[in-house]
């Protein structure tokens, strides 16, 4: 018992200590604060707050994750650890994805109907950056055809990471047991490697694709491990008292002014990133190790009442500011917002934000304080699961219904009058002059299915930005003549594919 009491220690040493950090509570709100008023007020421009949050991230799983596993022989309670995720993150997001899918089945035109439930269901499952960047969707400002879920890509690599991290840290726990060796220096080592070979790659990957990149997992983990060996060292630091009251302001400088400096959506996740990041270490390193709050020093600034508030809230208001603004540039038809508009919507998300809050996310921590035994994690895990399944099995069903629809109409075909709907004639010299109607056919709910030849012909380039990427690809007419008086090539794009459209006359 005492050799195992002693390994356990040794593997143990250096690792985080457990404390409560208000200013980094702060300034996450902060960083919060700052991607939603970018979002409503920035015209476009990127705030640096998700780079932030999600460093943040890096730094508290980090430190709680390898504290548990080298403190309980390389022990992690997964119950207990997914049981928190799903009270803390999930459950708020479960609300805010099926919520805003209802409404946009309401608000939003039919024909983005299925990409918005693929995103529903891309944002519960926690892979809406790789739904994005496999469905062509780039990060854009805010407009009526942006993605109503564009803002869940942050959440999905914050919980890919999630998911993942904890077993990386058993790994390296169980080889520095071992190895009889502190597990921090294990952890530091890869955490390091893992931020340069990142970071190489997100400057590779932005050549390519700076859409792709921005959006990416594998671009966005050197910020999570820098977040992680900030957790490492921090706790070894003795700097005067002076040099942390610069570092603090310095770093908030950094922080606040990121927004402003870079354009972020076209240069980060690259090393221009660590700007933010370097204001949110030096913020974090400013702070006393004794934990007493220095007079006129950032992290009093940070710890006061309203950031505090700002930081009880700010989860909530990034879940519900963007679907509101979409909605609102829906409704109202608008490209962008103004300045009033903007602030009804802050107003609104605010408004949301504090019912979520006080309704959802402060009752179900107080259940689980209270809760005996493993119910404070079981439940909260299985309802999760259940929640994923069911609305993921609704979500497929009405998709390919949609699809056996659309299919099984367009082979029919369309059989309309064309003396009502003469189509492309009217566009004859002698042609018919198209009269008045109540509806116009085809509609969009039945165009928006449709599948042109190029499609089903397998003539499809897969459009990726990369090198070697664009084949040049050929597709025969399978009813062509055989004594044809002309031949018509259609390139290269899929405004000239929809001229190729396997739909009888008058609209071909």
């Amino acid at each position: 018992m005492t050799t195992q009491t002693t390994q356990t220690s040794r593997v143990a040493r250096h690792t985080p200590k457990r404390r409560y950090r208000p200013d980094l509570h702060g300034i996450r709100g902060l960083a919060i604060l700052g991607v939603v008023l970018f979002h409503l007020f920035g015209n476009g421009r990127v705030s640096g707050g998700i780079d932030i949050f999600l460093t943040v991230s890096g730094f508290l799983f980090t430190a709680m994750l390898l504290r548990e596993a080298a403190e309980n022989d390389g022990r992690i309670n997964f119950v207990a650890y997914f049981g928190r995720l799903f009270r803390r993150i999930f459950v708020p997001a479960a609300i805010v994805v099926v919520t805003t899918a209802i409404a946009g089945m309401i608000i939003l035109p039919y024909t983005q109907h299925t990409q918005m439930l693929r995103e529903a269901v891309a944002s519960l499952l926690y892979y809406e950056n790789l739904e994005l960047i496999n469905s062509q969707l780039s990060y854009d400002a805010a407009g009526p055809e942006t993605s109503l879920f564009q803002h869940f890509w942050s959440l999905s690599v914050q919980g890919q990471f999630y998911l993942f991290m904890p077993f990386v840290i058993l790994v390296l726990v169980w080889l520095a047991r071992k190895r009889n060796q502190p597990a921090v220096f294990w952890l530091g080592g890869v955490l390091a490697v893992t931020l340069l070979i990142s970071m190489a790659w997100a400057i590779i990957y932005g050549a390519q694709s700076q859409d792709e990149a921005y959006l990416a997992t594998s671009t966005r983990l050197w910020q999570l491990a820098f977040g992680g060996l900030v957790a490492i060292v921090i706790d070894h630091l003795r700097l005067a008292k002076g040099l942390r009251f610069v570092l603090g302001w310095v770093g908030l400088f950094m922080v606040v002014s990121t927004g402003f400096l870079f354009d972020g959506g076209q240069q980060f996740p690259g090393p221009l990133a660590l700007w933010p990041l370097l204001g949110l270490a030096f913020v974090l390193f400013a702070a006393a190790q004794d934990e007493t709050t220095e007079r006129g020093s950032v992290t009093q600034l940070l710890d006061n009442k309203v950031f505090n508030w700002i930081g009880d809230y700010s989860y909530a208001l990034y879940l519900w500011h963007w679907p509101l603004l979409i909605f609102y540039l829906t409704l109202r038809d608008r490209e962008a917002i103004g300045i009033r508009g903007g602030f009804v919507i802050l107003a609104a998300a605010i408004v949301l934000a504090m019912l979520l809050n006080h309704l959802v996310e402060r009752p179900i921590q107080s259940w689980g304080r209270r809760a005996t035994g493993q119910r404070a994690n079981t439940i909260p895990i299985a309802v999760g699961l259940v929640v994923m399944l069911v609305f993921s099995n609704i979500v497929a069903n009405y998709i390919i219904s949609t699809q056996q629809e659309t299919a099984q109409e367009q082979e029919a075909g369309y059989a309309l009058d064309t003396d009502t709907y003469p189509g492309a004639l009217t566009t004859l010299e002698d042609g018919p002059q198209a009269p008045e109607v109540d509806t116009y056919e085809p509609n969009g709910e039945e165009l928006a299915g449709v599948e042109q030849e190029y499609i089903t012909q397998d003539c499809r380039q897969d459009g990726r930005n990369e090198p070697g990427s664009y084949e040049v690809t050929l597709c025969e007419d399978p009813d062509a003549p055989d004594n044809p008086s002309a031949t018509v090539v259609l390139a290269p794009d899929s405004h000239a594919g929809q001229l190729g459209a396997d739909v009888p006359n008058p609209w071909t």
